[in-house]
C-alpha cells in the first residue's frame, strides 16, 4: 500500500510542476517581458540562492555544460548582473555572485509573476480560493521537512 501511496503522490506532484509551469509560471511571460532568455532568467534564481558559487558547481547544478555556461556569465556581466572574481583561496576557482542590479531584477520578475496569478486567481470562487490557499499551506509545510 505505502508504494502505491508514495507512486501516487510523485505522480501529482509532478503533475502539479508541469501544470504550474504550463498555466500560471510560463517561464516565456519573463523571457518576453524582460526580454532576457530563459537560460539567463534560470542562472539568476540559482545565484541568488547560491552566491557566490564556482562557474563547476553551477554549471553542475543546473546541468548545463561549462562551454555553455561561458557565454551565459560573459552576458551577464556585460549586464552589471552578476560580479566573475578569483577566488582568494583557490586562484583556479573563478567564482559568481549577483549583484544589487540583479536583486532588482529578480524583485521585478517576481512582481511580474505574482501579477499574472493573482489575474488567474481571480477567476476562481472564495470556496475555491479558500481551498487552494489551505492546501498550499499545508503543501509548503510539509515539503519544508525535506
Amino acid at each position: 500500500m505505502k508504494d502505491l501511496q508514495l507512486n501516487n503522490i510523485s505522480d501529482n506532484l509532478y503533475i502539479l510542476l508541469l501544470s504550474l509551469n504550463r498555466q500560471i509560471f510560463n517561464p516565456n511571460d519573463l523571457t518576453k517581458k524582460f526580454n532576457v532568455p530563459h537560460s539567463h532568467i534560470k542562472v539568476l534564481f540559482y545565484l541568488i540562492h547560491n552566491s557566490p558559487t564556482s562557474i563547476s558547481k553551477m554549471a553542475k547544478d543546473l546541468s548545463i555544460s561549462k562551454p555553455n555556461m561561458t557565454p551565459v556569465l560573459d552576458k551577464l556581466v556585460n549586464d552589471g548582473l552578476v560580479n566573475r572574481y578569483y577566488d582568494p583561496n583557490d586562484r583556479r576557482v573563478i567564482r559568481i555572485e549577483t549583484t544589487p542590479k540583479a536583486c532588482e531584477f529578480l524583485k521585478s520578475c517576481e512582481t511580474h509573476v505574482k501579477s499574472i496569478a493573482t489575474e488567474k486567481l481571480l477567476t476562481l470562487n472564495e470556496e475555491d480560493l479558500n481551498d487552494l490557499s489551505n492546501s498550499l499551506e499545508t503543501i509548503i509545510s510539509i515539503i519544508r521537512k525535506f
